[in-house]
């Protein structure tokens, strides 16, 4: 094979792993309808479903642990519920301040507090449209009174803003992209509920292809987006928004 074609089978085969997104297509457990009420360490939770507006989401296999169910979410790095916990219950989900751990570099404080910032929108976007919750605020003083209230407190712990230059030349390839890494948890008074742990870099199609071009703010709020929905579309799965498959 010449050197040019096999450059561009290497670019091809790297392009369809990079647009399968969200949508995976691991093992399935069995089941067909939505999931279960109740999600006990013996529950039989699906690790597939299919999304309101066709895709497929893979949530994993699921095995208990720790008082709880952990879960091989090919999109998050960790995933933990607590016995009998199924996001539902609660009429409102309390996004707090994000806060952050990440080591940075002088230059990169600022768009960091920007990313601090800008999580709390993103992922009460994402969670606002599964339908798990009346209401989902990113203030304490838009909680209504009386409200029965899950609070979901996130850290950036890993952390850079990447750069154009390196994006330019081998972005493909990972090069210059951002980092954004989260520890996330939900918690009812003391009671932690629902944990988990989500990485990205450089997650969209457009942030490999053309990122030497982008802003770093818009190549990682694409990434902001991947871990949104990935984050939302396991809550509405296991909260039996979706049909298992």
């Amino acid at each position: 094979m010449k050197p040019s074609n096999t450059i561009a089978l290497t670019t091809v085969c790297a392009l369809a792993i990079l647009v399968a997104g969200c949508a995976s297509t691991g093992e399935s457990s069995a089941g067909n309808s939505k999931a279960a009420g109740a999600t006990g360490a013996s529950a039989q939770i699906p690790s597939r479903y299919k999304a309101d507006d066709g895709r497929t989401i893979e949530i994993g296999r699921n095995t208990p642990a720790e008082g709880g169910i952990t879960f091989k979410d090919p999109h998050l790095e960790k995933c933990w519920i607590a016995d009998g916990f199924n996001f539902n219950g609660y009429d409102t989900l309390y996004i707090a301040p994000t806060l952050s751990t990440a080591k940075f570099h002088d230059d990169e404080a600022q768009i960091l507090e920007w990313a601090r910032q800008t999580l709390p929108t993103e992922l009460s976007s994402y969670i606002i449209r599964r339908g798990i919750f009346a209401n989902v605020v990113t203030s304490e003083g838009a909680i209504k009174a009386g409200a029965k209230v899950l609070k979901m407190e996130n850290t950036i712990t890993e952390y850079s803003k990447g750069g154009s230059a390196a994006r330019y030349f081998a972005g493909l390839y990972g090069a210059g992209q951002p980092v954004l890494r989260v520890q996330g948890k939900m918690t009812d008074g003391d009671k932690a509920l629902f944990t988990f742990e989500a990485r990205r870099s450089g997650a969209s199609a457009g942030g490999r292809l053309t990122g030497g071009f982008m802003r770093d703010e818009d190549v990682q709020i694409e990434d902001m987006h991947s871990m949104s929905i990935d984050l939302s579309d396991f809550m509405a799965a296991v909260a039996g928004k979706y049909a298992a498959k």
